[in-house]
This record gives C-alpha cells, sequence and structure tokens, in this order.
C-alpha cells in the first residue's frame, strides 16, 4: 500500500511538472518525459562540458527529462527549457522522496529541499538560492525541528543561528561589518530565561535581559560605546525596581558613576551611592522605605571627609552620632538611651 501511494505521488508530481511546463509557456508542444540518457550536450565555451544546453534530435531540449540508477532504486525528473534545466525537479530512493529543487535558466533558483531517508519523510536541510548562488539554509532533525539556520551574502556567512529543542539558542551576525553574537538560554518549561547580545571579537556584552519563570523582566544591561559605560537595573518578582547600577570599563567592567537600590515595597530610593572607576567618591546616603534620611556620607578617592556623621530613625530623629577624624576613622560615638532619656558617649580609640 505504501508503494501505491508513492507511486500514486510520483505521478502526481510528473503531472505537476508538465502542468507548470504549459503554464510558463516553454514553447513548442509539451513533450512526454524522455529519458536522460537521450539528451545529448552540445558543443559550447562554457567552463565546464555539464553546463552545455542539452539537446534532444538535434534540437535544444525543452520538456521533462527522467534518469534511474542503482538499478531503478533511484530515481530523478527534471523539467527542461531550452536545453538547460528550468522549473521544477524532484528525486527518490527505493521509493521514497530524497530531493525536490527548481531552477532557473540552468541554475537553482528557489528552494532546493532535501529529506531525511527515514519514515518520517521530514526535510532534512532546506536551502534557497537566487541565479544559482545560496542565499539562505536551513537544518532539521528527522522529527522536523529546526536545529539551525544561516544567512549569506555572496560566499559570505553574514547571519548563524543555533536551536534548541526549535528554540533560539545561538545568534551569529554582522552589524555594519563588526561580528556579533546573541545568546538565548531557556528554564525547562521553555520559558525564555535570558537573551543576550556580544562582540564576537572579545566577548563584551552589549546588552542582556533575563526573565524570571514567571516571563517577568529579571534585569536589563545595556553598554553605550561612545562613553564606555554599563547601566544594570534590576527587578523583584513582583515587578518592583530594585536597582540601578552603573558601570565603567577601564579595561574590566567597574562601578562607576551612580548606584542605586529601590524599596520593594514603594519603589523609593533606598540607597544613592557614588564610584569612580571602582572607588568610593562622591556622596553615599542611605533612606528609610518612608522616604526619611537615615544617613549619609561623603567620599573623596575612598575616604570619608566627614567630620561628623548621624544616623536617624524612621521619625527623621537623631539616634547615633559618631566623630570622624578627617581620615574615614571614627573616633567617638555617641547614642541615645531611651531608658536613661539621655545621650551616652564614648571613644572608639581606646
Amino acid at each position: 500500500m505504501p508503494f501505491i501511494t508513492r507511486t500514486k505521488r510520483y505521478t502526481y508530481l510528473i503531472g505537476l511538472m508538465i502542468s507548470v511546463g504549459a503554464l510558463t509557456g516553454c514553447g513548442g508542444d509539451i513533450q512526454l518525459p524522455i529519458s536522460e540518457d537521450d539528451l545529448e550536450l552540445t558543443s559550447c565555451d562554457a567552463k565546464y562540458q555539464s553546463d552545455c544546453p542539452e539537446t534532444y534530435r538535434g534540437e535544444l531540449f525543452t520538456g521533462i527529462a527522467t534518469s534511474y540508477a542503482y538499478g531503478k532504486a533511484f530515481y530523478r525528473a527534471a523539467q527542461y527549457q531550452d536545453g538547460v534545466e528550468y522549473g521544477y525537479s524532484f528525486s527518490t530512493l527505493d521509493n521514497q522522496l530524497t530531493e525536490t529543487a527548481w531552477y532557473k535558466a540552468g541554475k537553482l533558483d528557489g528552494k532546493q529541499i532535501s529529506y531525511h531517508f527515514s519514515t518520517t519523510g521530514k526535510p532534512q536541510w532546506v536551502r534557497l538560492y537566487q541565479a544559482g548562488v545560496k542565499t539562505e539554509q536551513w537544518l532539521y532533525d528527522e522529527l522536523g525541528v529546526i536545529t539551525s539556520y544561516k544567512r549569506f551574502e555572496g560566499d559570505k556567512e553574514v547571519e548563524s543561528i543555533s536551536y534548541e529543542k526549535g528554540r533560539e539558542w545561538r545568534l551569529y551576525y554582522f552589524v555594519d561589518g563588526e561580528k556579533r553574537q546573541r545568546h538565548k538560554d531557556y528554564y525547562a518549561s521553555g520559558q525564555l530565561e535570558s537573551d543576550s547580545e556580544f562582540i564576537y571579537a572579545d566577548y563584551k556584552k552589549l546588552n542582556e535581559k533575563t526573565y524570571y519563570p514567571s516571563g517577568r523582566l529579571r534585569s536589563q544591561f545595556n553598554y553605550d560605546r561612545a562613553s564606555k559605560s554599563g547601566v544594570l537595573e534590576t527587578y523583584s518578582s513582583d515587578g518592583w525596581r530594585r536597582s540601578e547600577q552603573h558601570y565603567g570599563y577601564n579595561p574590566l567592567k567597574t562601578r562607576h558613576g551612580v548606584q542605586l537600590t529601590f524599596c520593594g515595597e514603594n519603589g523609593r530610593v533606598e540607597s544613592r551611592e557614588h564610584y569612580n572607576m571602582g572607588v568610593a567618591d562622591g556622596e553615599f546616603a542611605h533612606y528609610h522605605c518612608n522616604g526619611q534620611l537615615i544617613s549619609k556620607r561623603t567620599y573623596v578617592n575612598g575616604v570619608v571627609t566627614d567630620k561628623q556623621i548621624k544616623i536617624y530613625d524612621e521619625n527623621g530623629l537623631a539616634v547615633v552620632i559618631k566623630k570622624l577624624d578627617g581620615k574615614g576613622k571614627v573616633t567617638q560615638e555617641s547614642y541615645y538611651d531611651d531608658e536613661a532619656a539621655k545621650w551616652v558617649t564614648y571613644s572608639t580609640t581606646e
């Protein structure tokens, strides 16, 4: 029964080829399929003799040519116009479709499909051609799930995508002549976990987004090449922004500029710090989630310059006072004793 079904399919394909030949206006009367052995190559100036037109009974052949091989286990049929392949072709092996292709003026033009030699009958690869030049290619496993994709410009590969379980995994492409790569990773559920882009030459990260299993944004990073700086933002699983961190590259990534954290309950600023290429430099301030200041201090090249630092409660009342020696070292500390209702002071250098 499978052989009968496949035979009917071949009969249908031959009929389709004849119909296509008629619709494309091949010229002259439609010819029934003839054996490729009956064709003769003309003498021409082509680099390879196989590129010369085929003739039939002294005239450039227009019609359908068929051929057999391996004891008729292999079969091929192809359309011709004016001596060269023009239109649809297909081949089979042991009554199973192995390849289909489209030609124009003797060159591959359109899709060429090769099939897995298995019971699935799924495509193994698909290639797209324009005037004989390959422009795109897709690869598939035996279940028909895509494993890779490539795009070409001339003889140069300009884009490549690898797939994992049919999902984009690793991508390679060019932007203004620069080769880049993109990585996509997934949770076991199939939900996207991260999507990042790198410069291929030095693997420098240009941007990245990560996600919670729920699909909510977890973090996003962007690198600005003009200023050689980057920004990383993080988010809680319920959507609140948790932090904003700025980086500089000299040459490695290090904290540079403002660093912010936010309260998870209302999104207000929880802390604000400043760095200069990894060194504390500027005002450092921390806040209660109601917006009230907890404490602040000022750094210059990594050293605290304040002579006094106060720590406040949520109501804005000072509860701790620290005195410093101007080099960042605490010399005296005072705290308010609620039970005694007075300040208690002690030296930290003894």
